[in-house]
């Protein structure tokens, strides 16, 4: 699983995206920084607006 959280602090939000949604997983595996902000931005995003991670497990722990 590839997921992609992003923390927008435009509008104070933590979104997350199963990039298996949107791309076949063969061709996830060879993303580097440039795809994974390719596809931020395509998301309506500003990068100056958020920091983001890529992750293979998609829990959330609440502390």
């Amino acid at each position: 699983m590839y997921y992609l959280t992003i923390l927008d602090y435009a509008n104070g939000s933590v979104d997350q995206y199963d990039l298996e949604d949107y791309n076949e997983e063969e061709e996830l595996a060879t993303w580097e920084t440039e795809n994974f902000e390719n596809f931020i931005v395509s998301e309506g995003y500003r990068l100056d607006e958020v920091n983001w991670m890529s992750h293979a497990d998609n829990t959330i722990h609440y502390f």
